[in-house]
């Protein structure tokens, strides 16, 4: 574009007007559109003076009121760089190279591309554009608005009083005032006054933030805020975010510190309205706490206490399995110089049972016991048998030792008959030994009266009646003075046969050994165990007065009583009612079906329990007692258990606690880290979120047909944004589309979309 005018018809003027050399023109009519340009022109400086001024075109012209610049001139126009004027006195300054002024007092200051409108209107800096009554704009900066100042370079100030003094600075609005560099301030007494150079909010300080700080956007001031409203959910990290997704990530917050609430325990719970935890309640080892530290602590005193004595127990039982393993402890010992063993040295109770589940055991590898009034040692099996082989073979008659040790019946043939016992035999020998006696007796009175009436003769004695008495023989008769001797007798052989002395005493020898083997077999069997199994093989009596009514039962003792089917009751007054039940021990009692009681005064009353000790009482079926609720007994020497139904010991107990308190304040401190990580993640969303709604730039294009592209940037407790947009505004004047993207300082992307029509 160069200097060169051409001067042109205004219709409505009346008048010669100069106008530019592109401007085309068809005579008189066609310089009318020349003149719509000028006229836009005049009504605009007309809009921003008011009443204080009024602008003429021309010399013919007429404006209505009192128009006038200063008291020389009623109106005057400069267009183009050396500007005309109306009137004795012409613009300030139209000399600028493509500058355009028009107003009363207009001032382009002789810059480059300077756009002046209005009066008094100031440009300072090339390029810049000043409208409106006192507007003042600097380098590449706008104006609009009484009284605007966009002072700053690249600065605009559009309302009344708005003010733009930072470089590449907006304010928008009556005495909006955007003093800090590249700031926006939106809207009605709106400023811009942050400190840029403070360091963002982190509350973490673990994660970079997104964007840095190059301005401020501001929608009002101090004690006079604006709410920003429709915004966008943003997406990006320099997104702003709306009310909707600090809502949801509200609920996470919530969600969080409920759920650390529940992982902390000891009645914590979570204040959605202040986000604050309360303290919990630990009772441990006896004393409440308030927080995981001192009940982490407490446990780990306890647990190191615990160590300690767990350091002094296994000391404790590594002697004990010494001294077990050396035999001098427990209830087998074994003396370490003499080598002799002994079973319950220090403990009472007079009746070892050897008997499992499967039922009796054999005790093997006895030695033999001594034999003697006095012995109390154990009898083997080898010595029961030496024992009835000498009765069997001082029996006689065949007697032997039967494979179960008993001793079979003999046969002795005695008198023509046959008995099975020396009892028997005796008895026959002694009836007849009698009736032999008695024979004798008779025969030596018949033979006394033969004697008296045949002195010196053998005579059968007489009857009363002085006959014969052919069945006796008296020798010596009457004269002998004595017993006679009857020699050389010879051995009788029938029945009724005389004997010789030789008979006799064979016979006196033989009565004076049976007598011998029968004190013999009395010795003996006072040898015998004083227990003596009688009955059938169901059932064992051992005392008449002990009775086992029960079915295959047994009862052993004074006053046993096993009444229950296949039950067993050993020692006084114990009681086996139940089927299958065992009662060992003095007034013992095993009630209850399958049940056990072993011990004095013990009691099994429930099915299928154990009762273990002296006093013992079962509570419940299918358990096991070692004492009462009142005389409870520990059970020592525990295995470690390795099934689910096993037994602990107290060394698993302490290394399970210690595992448990080991994994539970693992999981504490990893719930908590999680914990502030994710709220730290929260925070440092949500402020990002806003800064990039807040860093979107929403301008407006200067006239119809015009697009606007902007950036902004924003900042918000430590979140940051960048963002670009466009506004785009219709020809016919009526459309506005903007849009625009932003990126926050997590690396989130927002977009935002807006058409508006004016009409």
């Amino acid at each position: 574009m160069n200097k060169s005018y051409k001067s042109v018809w205004n219709e409505a003027l009346g008048t010669w007007i100069a106008a530019s050399e592109l401007a085309s023109a068809r005579g008189k009519a066609s310089r009318s559109v020349v003149l719509k340009g000028i006229a836009a022109v005049a009504l605009i400086a007309a809009a921003q003076a008011g009443h204080a001024s009024t602008i003429g075109v021309g010399t013919g012209g007429a404006p209505g009121g009192s128009a006038s610049c200063d008291t020389n001139n009623s109106a005057t126009v400069g267009v183009g760089p050396n500007g005309i004027s109306y009137g004795g006195t012409a613009l300030v300054d139209g000399n600028g190279n493509w500058s355009t002024v028009a107003g009363c007092g207009a001032n382009a200051n002789n810059v480059t591309g300077a756009t002046v409108y209005g009066a008094n209107t100031t440009v300072t800096g090339d390029y810049g554009t000043a409208v409106g009554l006192g507007s003042i704009a600097g380098n590449l900066a706008t104006a609009v608005g009484v009284q605007a100042r966009a002072s700053g370079t690249s600065s605009s100030a559009l309302g009344f009083n708005a003010v733009a003094a930072g470089s590449d600075s907006v304010a928008l609005g009556v005495n909006a005032s955007a003093s800090a560099e590249n700031s926006v301030a939106l809207g009605a007494g709106s400023t811009t006054t942050a400190d840029l150079s403070a360091a963002p909010y982190n509350p973490a300080g673990s994660r970079a933030l997104v964007g840095v700080a190059k301005g401020e956007v501001s929608v009002g001031s101090p004690g006079n805020q604006r709410r920003v409203t429709n915004v966008a959910a943003g997406s990006a990290s320099t997104d702003a975010v709306n009310v909707s997704q600090l809502k949801n990530e509200a609920g996470k917050s919530n969600n969080i510190g409920t759920s650390a609430a529940a992982a902390i325990g000891g009645g914590t719970t979570y204040d959605p309205l202040t986000g604050s935890i309360s303290q919990p309640n630990y009772s441990v080892g006896g004393v409440t706490v308030n927080n995981v530290g001192d009940a982490v602590s407490n446990l780990d005193d306890r647990v190191t206490d615990n160590t300690k004595d767990i350091a002094k127990n296994a000391t404790r039982i590594e002697d004990v399995q010494n001294q077990i393993s050396s035999g001098s402890l427990g209830l087998v010992q074994q003396d370490a110089t003499t080598r002799e063993i002994t079973v319950g040295t220090n403990t009472d109770g007079t009746v070892m049972n050897v008997a499992g589940t499967a039922g009796n055991r054999t005790v093997t590898g006895v030695a033999a016991g001594a034999v003697n009034a006095s012995s109390v040692d154990a009898i083997n099996g080898g010595q029961l048998y030496a024992n009835a082989d000498s009765v069997s073979k001082a029996l006689g008659g065949g007697s032997m030792v039967n494979a179960d040790g008993s001793i079979s019946q003999p046969n002795y043939s005695v008198g023509g008959t046959t008995v099975h016992s020396v009892g028997e035999a005796v008895s026959n020998l002694d009836d007849r030994v009698t009736d032999n006696t008695k024979e004798i007796t008779n025969l030596q009175g018949k033979l006394g009266d033969v004697g008296t009436q045949l002195p010196g003769a053998v005579q059968y004695d007489r009857n009363a009646d002085g006959s014969m008495n052919f069945g006796s023989v008296t020798l010596g008769g009457s004269l002998s003075a004595g017993p006679v001797v009857l020699s050389n007798v010879a051995n009788g052989v029938n029945q009724y046969d005389a004997v010789n002395y030789g008979q006799l005493s064979t016979l006196q020898n033989q009565v004076t050994d049976i007598r011998g083997q029968v004190s013999s077999l009395n010795a003996q069997m006072s040898d015998l165990p004083s227990s003596t199994t009688l009955g059938s093989s169901d059932s064992a009596v051992v005392n008449a007065e002990m009775p086992g009514t029960g079915a295959a039962s047994t009862a052993v003792g004074a006053g046993g009583v096993a009444s229950g089917n296949l039950a067993t009751a050993i020692g006084a007054n114990a009681n086996a009612a139940g089927d299958n039940a065992l009662a060992v021990g003095a007034n013992a009692a095993a009630t209850g079906a399958n049940s056990t009681a072993i011990g004095t005064g013990s009691q099994a009353t429930h099915s299928n329990s154990v009762a273990l000790g002296q006093g013992s009482v079962t509570d419940r079926d299918n358990s096991v007692s070692v004492g009462s609720a009142t005389q409870p007994r520990q059970i020592t020497h525990v295995a470690a258990g390795t099934a689910d139904t096993d037994a602990v010991n107290v060394g698993q107990m302490n290394s399970s606690v210690a595992q448990g308190v080991q994994q539970a304040n693992s999981y504490t401190d990893q719930r908590f880290s999680q914990t502030n990580q994710a709220i730290n993640d929260v925070a440092k969303n949500a402020y990002a979120g806003i800064a990039a709604a807040m860093a979107m730039p929403n301008m407006t294009p200067s006239g119809p047909g015009r697009t606007i592209v902007a950036a902004g940037g924003a900042t918000y407790k430590g979140g940051s944004a960048a963002a670009v947009g466009a506004t785009y505004r219709s020809r016919n004047n009526k459309w506005l589309v903007n849009s625009a993207v932003s990126v926050a300082s997590t690396g989130d992307v927002g977009v935002r979309a807006q058409v508006g029509y004016e009409f």
